[in-house]
């Protein structure tokens, strides 16, 4: 990895790309404004590439409205290629408001449905998947389809969830299944959860739903809990200005150690501060946010290191 790039599990930066093209802007290509995530390298830790959607009627996978193959994504997968040679993780959010996909899934039909999303996890490859279950969902179809990817795929396949913050802590569920039984069940095959802080389901500003997360039950580690905010008003219910959510991520990160799971934004194409034409600004200041947390973090340790080396005086 890059040495530009946040390290693995410290601090991620990551981004949900699903509006890959703008119309709001002038076309650049024959099917519209496309906009590039190549602005995001050395920004960002992860891109979140949405939407994946299993279809029942054709027995098909669709990336939003088309199949990933359809030259509409042609740039799209060359950029993706780039970035991941830089380091980046490329996960593929599967779900979403859309109902449907996990239905396909289940034990009777996972054979018909399941081989062809493998076959674009491999044709394109893909990092992980980030499962976001909006539909009730049984528990036992999630862990089934959370370890047959680590069999398919190896220990290096990440695999996060997309929950509202709220089921974290047994609250409001869009799942349909307890969030605290899947961590018992399959945490060790979970890299972290990518909770979604708006739309009335928790806030990042104050700290306190995040807080309350890490310290429900058992607790999760906050290594493993990055927090998902809209980048725009645009997005929805739920808004936080980007300096209460740099705010926050500052606060979290010195009462957690820094071991700080990172921050995500949903989503790129028109984040602030730069809008629709410099929509990468949200991550370059979540970026410079998370690396003054990585220099305060080595500081911190450099000094008890020189305390622990001081002979007293008698």
């Amino acid at each position: 990895m890059n040495s530009y790039l946040i390290a693995e599990g410290s601090h991620r930066v990551a981004v949900y790309y699903q509006s890959q093209f703008d119309n709001s802007l002038e076309a650049n290509s024959p099917f519209g404004h496309y906009v590039s995530p190549l602005p995001l390298i050395a920004f960002i830790t992860h891109l979140l590439l949405a939407a994946f959607h299993i279809n029942f009627d054709d027995v098909s996978v669709h990336l939003n409205d088309n199949v990933p193959e359809a030259p509409i994504f042609t740039q799209m997968w060359s950029d993706i290629a780039i970035m991941q040679s830089t380091g980046i993780k490329v996960i593929g959010m599967l779900g979403g408001a859309a109902p449907g996909t996990y239905t396909c899934l289940t034990p009777e039909l996972f054979d018909t449905y399941y081989p062809v999303l493998h076959g674009y996890i491999k044709r394109y490859h893909i990092d992980g998947l980030d499962l976001d279950v909006e539909q009730d969902t049984p528990l036992a179809d999630i862990v089934h389809l959370i370890n047959r990817l680590k069999h398919d795929f190896g220990p290096g396949f990440i695999i996060t969830l997309a929950p509202v913050a709220s089921a974290l802590v047994e609250g409001a569920n869009l799942s349909g299944f307890d969030y605290i039984e899947l961590e018992k069940q399959v945490g060790n095959k979970i890299s972290w959860y990518n909770a979604q802080f708006y739309s009335g389901f928790g806030t990042f500003f104050p700290d306190d739903m995040y807080l309350e997360i890490v310290n429900f039950g058992k607790g999760l580690h906050p290594s493993r809990l990055v927090a998902t905010t809209f980048t725009s008003p645009d997005e929805g219910f739920g808004f936080i200005d980007i300096d209460s959510v740099v705010s926050s991520v500052q606060d979290l990160a010195q009462k957690q150690n820094f071991k700080f799971g990172g921050i995500a934004g949903w989503e790129y194409w028109n984040s602030l501060p730069g809008g629709h034409e410099q929509p990468y600004l949200w991550a370059k200041l979540m970026s410079e946010t998370m690396h003054q947390l990585k220099s305060n973090e080595t500081q911190l340790a450099s000094s008890k290191s020189i305390q622990s080396r001081v002979i007293p005086r008698l």
